[in-house]
């Protein structure tokens, strides 16, 4: 939902139709929770002031600070339009409740309120954060690691990635000859075969390659995911439950 070579710059398109695709969603009975990352609305403050390696930096405080902010606008911006297009939806921040250990996620009481928040019928928007870390000062607590913990914690039907392409390619999708890997099957113990990644340099969370890693560790739990291209009908598709024409799946290969 952002552009993430251009600072604090939203994808406009992107956004408005993802909202409305989650409105007409949660108006047909699907209970839905909303997670979305910094984009370009923080991984730029957190990469300048180091601070997913902890308080090392001169302006650390000042950076913790800037970064915060960023993705608290960005999570006030998606929340803004969701409730727009009539969702019932509810921001969460991460930090106040949150806390790490050598990059370690300690306990993070944002879980047990989106909980509460689906519980009471409402949509939780959720977010990757700058927190406190009791080892090196700070980290990064990011929506890959929040995903997986919100999966756990909600056992949802199925888990939607979206991005802005259609799914995993075969190699980088613009180069030549890449093609569309509609399914990616896992074992139990998480054994899969991937293709090469890349990630944008000020990505302090690990692209893509970060993101199939915890898309494994949802499947292992038995949750399929699907990563469709955000915006499309086939994104619509995921996000009211069914199976889209155009994605990538991931699920537990039958054993």
């Amino acid at each position: 939902v952002t552009i993430k070579s251009q600072l604090e710059t939203l994808n406009e398109t992107a956004l408005d139709a993802t909202a409305s695709q989650i409105a007409a969603a949660t108006s047909s009975g699907v209970k839905l929770a909303v997670l979305h990352g910094a984009g370009s609305f923080g991984h730029f403050q957190a990469k300048k002031y180091l601070i997913s390696k902890g308080d090392k930096h001169p302006d650390w405080a000042f950076g913790f600070a800037d970064t915060r902010r960023a993705v608290t606008l960005l999570n006030q911006e998606v929340v803004a339009r969701l409730v727009r297009s009539k969702v019932a939806a509810v921001g969460l921040s991460p930090f106040p409740t949150a806390s790490m250990k050598a990059k370690s996620l300690q306990e993070c009481g944002a879980l047990a309120h989106a909980c509460e928040v689906l519980e009471r019928g409402m949509v939780p928007v959720l977010h990757g954060d700058a927190v406190f870390d009791d080892v090196q000062g700070s980290a990064i607590l990011s929506g890959d690691v929040i995903l997986q913990e919100l999966c756990e914690t909600l056992s949802p039907v199925s888990a939607v990635f979206l991005t802005d392409v259609p799914g995993v390619f075969t190699k980088p999708p613009s180069e030549p000859g890449a093609q569309l890997i509609p399914e990616i099957l896992v074992g139990k113990d998480g054994s899969c075969t991937l293709p090469e990644m890349s990630t944008a340099e000020h990505d302090v969370t690990g692209g893509i390659e970060e993101k199939l890693k915890t898309a494994i560790a949802v499947v292992k739990l038995g949750i399929p995911v699907m990563i469709v291209q955000v915006g499309t009908e086939h994104a619509a598709a995921a996000l009211r439950g069914d199976t889209p024409k155009v994605m990538t799946i991931l699920r537990l290969k039958d054993e």
